[in-house]
């Protein structure tokens, strides 16, 4: 039977942002954001180090990995554990994995790496909004609300005070 239900793999193809757990040499968690997971099979996904050299020295020193990916709307998510190994620029695995996120489109940034995860569990997440909330069509409409009342404060405050990325991290 296979880890990654079709459940799982909607949720990851709908969430497009999940949370990466490593662990440092000091035993302190380590938590990245990642904005490419996707599912490679039924029993393993993977996601790209662009800019993560802290998760990618943590992998090499101890593979186990959990990831934490859901749906903001619904609140249905999953919490994968499972053990990576990194794939390198010339492998089968990262031809592969560029291929399936970008086809014959050129590669926007510089991928260090593809984090490839053999997934030995997945566990659903459950939100407690459920206790005051019957459906998840309603769990969705009301999110949906207060994700425009969310976004347009956002939006003033950004108005006001604008993002400015790290001299060494702009666009050339």
């Amino acid at each position: 039977m296979p880890i990654l239900t079709e459940d799982v793999h909607a949720v990851i193809e709908v969430a497009q942002l999940a949370f990466v757990a490593t662990v440092t040499p000091d035993g302190l968690p380590n938590l990245s954001p990642k904005g490419t997971l996707r599912a490679w099979d039924d029993d393993r996904v993977f996601f790209l180090d662009i800019a993560s050299p802290k998760t990618r020295a943590n992998l090499i020193r101890n593979p186990k990995i959990e990831i934490n990916v859901v749906d903001q709307l619904s609140r249905r998510g999953y919490r994968l554990f499972g053990t990576a190994a990194l794939h390198y620029d010339g492998s089968e695995v990262y031809d592969e994995a560029m291929t399936r996120l970008f086809a014959d489109r050129a590669v926007p940034y510089p991928v260090a790496c593809v984090v490839l995860v053999d997934v030995e569990r997945a566990e659903p997440v459950y939100s407690p909004a459920y206790m005051r909330i019957d459906t998840e069509a309603e769990m969705r409409d009301t999110w949906r609300e207060r994700r425009r009342a969310l976004d347009d404060a956002f939006d003033e405050y950004c108005r006001e005070s604008p993002f400015e990325p790290p001299p060494g991290e702009r666009r050339a």
